[in-house]
């Protein structure tokens, strides 16, 4: 029987049984792009990188590639970048701002409502029966959530709030994207690396994979250890990571059970200690950031009341499937949002952008800024650890032999009682698997279920 046929023994979750058949699978990746990519919410870029009219940015979502821009009125709207004639792209840069684009092939022009209004001979060529308004470009859904865009290539698609579910949507609106402490800022630009390895293990890595972290980045946390010892300032060295404090971490399920999950690694509590380390590098910096972080705490405290025990913060995260989540667990760090590309069954492609937070006084967004390039980036001393596990992941599975036993994922399989009922989500111990569980939970029902019929347009 194929993989196909057999899903529900293939991905075992509740087992904590995974085949490596759906990571190396064929048909398992090409059902992923209608499944997965083709009917859920997939992040798209931030609406600061379309902040005026007529900018825009392209991306992709799965294998499909997009165009995310803001029309003249001021709305954010996204088309699939391809020429309804002969299917060439019709934007070829990452991001700038336009009137409207022809497609370099034949020359067809579209507005950046999406509607052809250009068509090189159309009267010659065509004849009076052409109508411009079957031949648009295919429009998608675009939700700008607080900023964060999202886009899908299901046009039914449930309202993305609604997708995401209450706890989700707190967690996403109070630490993700920092409501209450005047939000976050887009940084120009994109890091764009390719990288070995199915897009889902760098998925289940960033959702809650802290088992990894003492052995991967062992070299990294000697050196750094060293380079403490001999007073270096390098903003990485002294970046306010939880590695070197006792106090309790948890993994934190938002979408526990049902629905959209986001999983989040390394979640700590508030407690003077975690506030006065912070507070130790603002007075440093000098007395605007010290005033700035109280006030910032103060306005968390704010939006936080009701929730016992507070949460300070966390280190790593991801929104079901491809939103990459790092830095959360300080003010003092930049905000790394990453997005997950597949490239077939053996390669994935990572685009990471920075965000700082918007009210922060400038020091404070250049010292955080640099620790996201030096830690979880290609020219970082974090990344590279984890390309070169996938590397050697993608060499050990390469023949079909190796697939017949199933990966573990039993890390805490019958201990995910919520620890702090207080705390929005399903709050388990770390370090813990259940993340990986429940993410394997969705791309199961995701897989299973078949999708609506779609009105594609056009003739």
């Amino acid at each position: 029987m194929t993989t196909l046929g057999n899903l529900e023994q293939a991905v075992s979750w509740r087992s904590g049984k995974i085949s490596p058949t759906i990571y190396f699978d064929e048909e398992v990746y090409a059902l992923e792009q209608e499944r997965i990519f083709g009917a859920t919410w997939i992040p798209v870029g931030h609406a600061d990188m379309v902040r005026e009219p007529s900018s825009y940015i392209t991306n992709y979502i799965g294998e499909v590639p997009v165009i995310i821009l803001r029309d003249p009125s001021g709305t954010v709207r996204g088309f699939v970048n391809r020429c309804r004639h002969r299917g060439n792209k019709v934007c070829l840069f990452d991001r700038g701002k336009a009137h409207s684009f022809t497609c370099s092939y034949h020359g067809w022009t579209y507005g950046l409502d999406g509607s052809l209004v250009g068509v090189p001979r159309e009267h010659d060529l065509y004849g009076p029966d052409f109508d411009r308004r079957n031949w648009g470009l295919e429009e998608i859904p675009v939700a700008d959530f607080k900023g964060l865009l999202f886009a899908s290539l299901d046009k039914n698609i449930t309202p993305f709030e609604q997708w995401l579910g209450d706890d989700t949507r707190w967690w996403l609106e109070t630490f993700v994207l920092g409501e209450p402490v005047g939000g976050l800022e887009a940084l120009p630009g994109w890091h764009r690396y390719q990288t070995p390895g199915n897009w889902k293990l760098m998925a289940e890595n960033f959702i809650g994979d802290n088992y990894h972290v003492a052995l991967t980045h062992a070299s990294w946390l000697r050196a750094a250890a060293e380079l403490r010892e001999q007073g270096s300032q390098i903003p990485m060295i002294t970046s306010p990571l939880p590695l070197r404090t006792k106090a309790p971490t948890y993994e934190v399920t938002a979408g526990y059970g049902s629905g959209c999950p986001l999983g989040i690694g390394a979640m700590r509590l508030y407690s003077d200690t975690m506030f006065e380390r912070d507070l130790e590098e603002a007075k440093r910096l000098g007395p605007d950031v010290v005033e700035w972080l109280r006030d910032r705490q103060n306005r968390l405290d704010k939006a936080l009341d009701g929730i016992n025990p507070a949460p300070y913060g966390f280190v790593n995260g991801l929104l079901f499937p491809t939103l990459g989540l790092m830095g959360y667990i300080s003010p003092m760090i930049g905000r790394h949002l990453m997005v997950f590309h597949p490239h077939g069954v053996n390669e994935h492609e990572i685009w990471q952008w920075t965000m700082v937070e918007r009210e922060a006084p400038e020091v404070v967004k250049e010292i955080a800024v640099q620790r996201v390039y030096q830690g979880q980036h290609m020219a970082g001393v974090i990344a590279p650890d984890d390309v070169e596990n996938f590397e050697r992941v993608v060499e050990a599975m390469r023949a079909k032999r190796t697939w017949e036993l199933p990966f573990n994922f039993e890390v805490h399989l019958n201990d995910d009682e919520d620890q702090l009922p207080g705390v929005p989500g399903n709050v388990g111990k770390e370090p813990s698997e259940v993340n990986q569980r429940q993410f394997y939970r969705f791309w199961l029902e995701l897989m299973r279920r078949e999708p609506a019929a779609q009105s594609q347009g056009g003739a």
